[in-house]
């Protein structure tokens, strides 16, 4: 890349290989190109540069060591830890809450539907008593 006199123009050279198909075939349009459908063949390369380079995620064409690197910090760290921690509790809450009515309770969780929240309790619905998980909760209590 080289500046000129103009502090915003830059040049970028372009060289082909006629030895090469693939270098002979943009020779050959470019020589030949229809300057009344594109305006010069510098906007052509640049329109053409512009519609591949937005067809890639920009971060898989930069250079490694220019791509802007993200850390989290020790604080937002332990706020994942315990969001993450609170998120498990409340589920293991639920399957408790669901192995101790048998499998027939509904969890119905402060805050939302789905009992994802708090423990509000349960609401009893009506099925048959399996009697291998009342031999295991007699032994447990």
């Amino acid at each position: 890349m080289r500046k000129i006199a103009k502090g915003n123009i830059v040049y970028h050279n372009l060289r082909m290989n006629l030895d090469n198909e693939q270098h002979r075939r943009v020779h050959l349009v470019l020589s030949k190109l229809n300057i009344e459908i594109h305006k010069s063949v510098n906007q052509f390369l640049i329109d053409a540069a512009d519609f591949y380079i937005r067809s890639f995620q920009e971060d898989r064409l930069l250079k490694e060591n220019e791509k802007e690197t993200k850390y989290i910090s020790r604080q937002e760290l332990e706020t994942v830890r315990r969001e993450l921690r609170e998120e498990v509790k409340n589920e293991i809450i639920v399957l408790l809450g669901t192995a101790l009515t048998k499998g027939t309770g509904r969890f119905q969780g402060i805050g939302d539907e789905q009992g994802s929240g708090t423990y509000g309790g349960f609401e009893e619905e009506e099925k048959e008593d399996n009697p291998v998980v009342e031999s295991l909760a007699d032994g447990w209590g």
